[in-house]
């Protein structure tokens, strides 16, 4: 997940035709030539597959800290988020003890955020903030636990496998097109010889994410720096402190504190900018033509549901003009996103979103 839709707009710019989509992309941070190092006894042993689908499923498998299979682990991490114009207006810790997706203790301590989940055999509980992390802290994990998504929809998509080289570092890489259809990142680059990610373009080329100083934990390659960029500027930046295989969990280490708050379950109500980090796949409206001819712009504001396998299963429109509103309506109900899990199950989610149309630069 990249910052391009800070706030899912989507802006539809018409000059008596469609606009083009660049791809050239700001200078990011530099890949560093990196050797992976093992943490743990696991042994990685892989080639790099030859069809562009099997390299992304594989890394998908290979990169983070997915899948049941590992033995428990903890996790601290430090980051700092960045705001729009590239100053720094956040910084703090992130630490998380994984059992099993239902049962694990992830907090976030900042001056600006301060939260800690407990999922247990009982539910999921939480002290400190009440709200659900932001949009940047979403990012953060995700970019930790599941930095190519496991839930990624190649329907629509010509996948391409290139080679390009970036500040002198040959990577292997697979570009997935398609038109009006757009993914989080649309360029994933690995090393030659094996789909360990290094480096993640998003559409347009404003969105860039750099992955360096590989090492291996229990057969997965993780990323110690993580740099997010976008329009060549920081807006994330994390570095994993430690992590440590931690076999022996007492049930005493997930006990929330007398003042957590039990999440409920059932259908949850989220930011769209939260939501955002989630977002997989978007398809753009088309401007309807008689709305053009009639230079009618504005914005649409939908509210959503997005079902438990990610997709959204409904839309209406609560404001906007009405020659536009099936135009929306018609592209968001395209649009997948991540499940949404709490303590590992997948919930329906509820959210609002605005779609911004405009004749002209």
């Amino acid at each position: 997940m990249q910052f391009s839709l800070a706030n899912t707009v989507l802006l539809i710019i018409l000059l008596l035709g469609s606009a083009p989509r660049t791809r050239d992309a700001p200078h990011p941070p530099p890949v560093q030539n990196s050797t992976p190092t093992d943490t743990s006894s696991a042994q990685v042993t892989l080639t790099m597959p030859k069809d562009s689908a099997a390299i992304l499923n594989m890394a998908a498998r290979i990169n983070g800290l997915g899948g049941a299979s590992l033995i428990p682990w903890h996790l601290r991490a430090s980051y700092q988020i960045f705001d729009d114009k590239g100053h720094s207006r956040d910084s703090g810790a992130y630490e998380e003890l994984w059992v099993s997706d239902k049962k694990y203790k992830r907090s976030y301590a900042s001056p600006t955020f301060a939260q800690t989940d407990f999922a247990t055999d009982h539910g999921l509980y939480r002290s400190g903030n009440q709200n659900w992390p932001g949009p940047e802290e979403t990012t953060l994990r995700l970019e930790i636990i599941e930095p190519v998504p496991v839930a990624l929809n190649f329907t629509g998509f010509r996948l391409e496998s290139n080679h390009r080289s970036v500040d002198k570092v040959n990577l292997q890489c697979v570009t997935l097109k398609a038109d009006w259809i757009f993914l989080s990142s649309d360029v994933y680059c690995f090393q030659p010889d094996k789909p360990i990610l290094r480096f993640a373009n998003a559409p347009g080329g404003r969105n860039v994410t750099v992955y360096n100083n590989i090492f291996t934990f229990q057969g997965q390659f993780l990323a110690r720096d993580i740099r997010v960029l976008n329009a060549g500027k920081p807006r994330l930046v994390l570095h994993i402190d430690s992590i440590e295989e931690a076999p022996q969990v007492n049930d005493s280490d997930l006990m929330p504190p007398p003042d957590a708050v039990r999440i409920p379950s059932g259908k949850v109500v989220m930011p769209e900018k939260t939501m955002t980090a989630l977002l997989l796949r978007q398809v753009l409206p088309h401007y309807p033509e008689n709305a053009k001819a009639d230079r009618i712009t504005g914005t649409v504001v939908l509210h959503i549901t997005i079902g438990k396998d990610g997709r959204v299963t409904n839309a209406q429109a609560i404001s906007g003009p009405n020659e536009l509103r099936k135009a929306s309506i018609d592209a968001v109900l395209k649009w997948e996103y991540r499940p949404f899990l709490i303590a590992g199950e997948p919930t329906e989610v509820e959210t609002s979103l605005p779609v911004i149309f405009t004749l002209g630069g």
